[in-house]
């Protein structure tokens, strides 16, 4: 978690999914992103697998601040990028994010999300503490770094079993990309991963 944290501290559709009443502030984030998770779960079969990213992707934005996000995970190229490279290298990056949803949550069985708990975090940030449950399996508890800009709280990191941060896994998974092309070699390879994970519909 300090990794995630120290991270943190750098960056400083076709249908739109019905939000039912949620909680406010940074839990209520979280809720809407559970709300959604659960939907794909639970109609994994009545669409392919592209038409749900497009019903999911929106609240993938919604929810997380990508744009921070991707500043910490491809540092220092996103800022030395002009705007036209961001901008793609953040399209790619948000749609291969959703892809990963689309991809991981494809069945249900029962399970269900849970909101445990939120509590604060270093510069002004909260983390909100969830457990996925599961049919006769152990909960599985992911943990949503969540920073406020312009009055919105949006979820900056995740992680896994309360330490693993998908952001410091994301920094390092970019830098072959980033070293070989910059931003652009970056965007194609995140275009190609979501089109694998795509693939499949």
């Amino acid at each position: 978690m300090r990794l995630a944290l120290a991270l943190a501290i750098m960056a400083a559709g076709l249908m739109p999914i019905p939000a039912l009443a949620q909680p406010a502030g940074a839990s209520g984030t979280v809720a809407r992103l559970n709300e959604a998770i659960m939907a794909l779960m639970q109609n994994p079969t009545k669409e392919n697998r592209r038409a749900r990213l497009q019903r999911f992707l929106p609240v993938m934005q919604e929810t997380f601040d990508l744009e921070a996000a991707l500043r910490v995970a491809a540092a220092p190229y996103f800022d030395k990028s002009d705007e036209a490279e961001r901008r793609q290298t953040l399209d790619a990056f948000a749609r291969r994010s959703a892809a990963q949803y689309v991809d991981r949550f494809d069945s249900y069985d029962g399970q269900r999300i849970e909101i445990v708990g939120e509590r604060p975090a270093q510069r002004g940030m909260v983390l909100v503490d969830t457990n996925l449950m599961r049919r006769a399996k152990d909960p599985v508890r992911l943990t949503y770094l969540l920073r406020q800009e312009a009055g919105q709280w949006r979820i900056l990191d995740v992680l896994a079993k309360g330490t693993v941060s998908q952001l410091a896994t994301q920094r390092s998974e970019f830098q072959t990309a980033l070293r070989s092309g910059g931003l652009p070699a970056l965007t194609r390879d995140l275009n190609a991963n979501a089109d694998k994970l795509l693939g499949g519909a």
